[in-house]
């Protein structure tokens, strides 16, 4: 074939990355207009004051789980109303087709019967692994405060974490959810490691010379990077062979952290009360409380949106909703503070490190196969050229045309790659 790249087409599920950005440049935004969250940026050296405001967000987080009652009861309904609606069509279809469906429902059914406690054995195990996962996905940080109480847990924009969470999602989902890697899906691996050690070295010399940030703060957030991957990857699991709504799996997930959190509350209050007491700073006021209502609201619409990427593509797609949310955090923290980009780091790496994470982004481009790159074989596994093979031999058993019919008969066209056909959309 003529062409190097391909283009897959743009599917309207897309648009969930959309919603994800704006959900993401909108809590971004209430955030710095919150004075209590922009004094915890300036107090962060106050363990009581930070773990306090680490503790409210997983409180928050837990009400947000439980609020995705909503949306699964009204999807419920809506399914409820498309069963009675089929009801009616059989009614008014003839006795024949009747008595089919009728027979195809009731093997169905005893289907569900046989498999039912397997089924059910399997979403409570899963479910109890991702609230678990969650709950430490939040607590790691907190660990990282009680063991260095007076260090800053701040990292700017397009740091290393970014290739890094790419390679941990690529290698969760290729361990747990069994998915094959082809050329291209090496290749883009591969290019992925390559922008994660530059960067990782440019985030070392600012860690070194420049003391941009603390290094041990990169080792608890790379941790919290692997707890997400294996949680996605374990998500999707439950999603493709649990038969659960996303809805009623994030409800489940905030019952076991709201199980862990009653553990984690109670010993806080047995060792360190005035943490509870702190909690009250970031709800004194209307104001405050208004915000955390507004936190609530665009956390459980951003919770919504990435999960419902996950469930309608998989969980190698979340990177592009990470590097979404970098570049939401960049745009809003220029704008409030033009500085903060530039203190303590070199300068011009800033620019490089958005360079190479858009090579990134490309590199997750290609291990979706959003872009098909025909070069050295690399796309010779992929979908889109499979799926012409497949179109390209239904051709041939259709077609009566002898030109058509004369390509398919020689060796050389099926064999010879040094041989190129006229016809760019026939493989051979």
């Amino acid at each position: 074939m003529n062409k190097i790249i391909f283009f897959q087409k743009c599917s309207i599920n897309n648009i969930y990355f959309l919603f994800f950005l704006l959900t993401s440049l909108i809590e971004i935004i209430i955030k710095y207009n919150n004075e209590v969250f922009r004094s915890h940026i300036d107090n962060q050296s106050n363990f009581s004051y930070y773990f306090s405001y680490r503790i409210l967000n997983l409180y928050l987080s837990i009400i947000c789980d439980f609020l995705m009652i909503i949306p699964f009861f009204i999807r419920k309904k809506i399914l409820n109303r498309n069963k009675v609606n089929e009801k009616v069509e059989i009614k008014n279809s003839d006795i024949n087709s009747f008595e089919k469906t009728e027979k195809n429902q009731l093997i169905y059914n005893n289907t569900i019967i046989e498999h039912s406690n397997k089924r059910k054995k399997l979403i409570i195990i899963n479910a109890i692994i991702i609230g678990t996962l969650d709950f430490f996905n939040i607590f790691s940080l907190m660990t990282y405060n009680i063991i260095f109480p007076s260090k800053l847990t701040y990292i700017y924009n397009f740091n290393s974490t970014i290739p890094l969470s790419i390679i941990f999602q690529f290698i969760s989902s290729y361990l747990i959810l069994k998915t094959n890697f082809y050329k291209l899906q090496y290749f883009s691996l591969f290019l992925n490691t390559i922008v994660f050690i530059i960067i990782f070295i440019i985030d070392l010399i600012n860690i070194i010379y420049n003391n941009s940030f603390d290094g041990y703060f990169l080792l608890f957030y790379s941790l919290r990077l692997i707890i997400l991957s294996v949680e996605y990857a374990f998500s999707k699991k439950i999603l493709l062979y649990g038969y659960i709504s996303i809805y009623l799996l994030l409800v489940m997930r905030g019952f076991i952290k709201f199980i862990l959190s009653i553990i984690l509350s109670l010993i806080i209050l047995l060792i360190k009360k005035e943490i509870f007491i702190d909690i009250g700073i970031f709800l004194k006021g209307t104001k405050n409380i208004l915000f955390f209502f507004l936190n609530i609201f665009t956390y459980f619409f951003e919770v919504i949106f990435l999960w419902l990427i996950i469930d309608r593509f998989s969980p190698n797609y979340t990177p592009f909703a990470l590097i979404l949310k970098h570049i939401s955090d960049y745009t809003i923290e220029t704008i409030y503070d033009p500085e903060i980009n530039f203190t303590n780091i070199m300068g011009w790496d800033i620019y490089f490190r958005i360079f190479l994470c858009i090579i990134s982004f490309i590199g997750v481009l290609l291990h979706n196969q959003i872009i098909i790159i025909n070069i050295c074989g690399l796309g010779s596994d992929t979908k889109y050229f499979l799926d012409l093979k497949v179109e390209s031999e239904q051709l041939y058993s259709d077609t009566e045309d002898p030109e058509i019919l004369k390509r398919f008969e020689t060796a050389i066209e099926f064999g010879d790659k040094s041989e190129k056909s006229e016809d760019d959309s026939i493989i051979v």
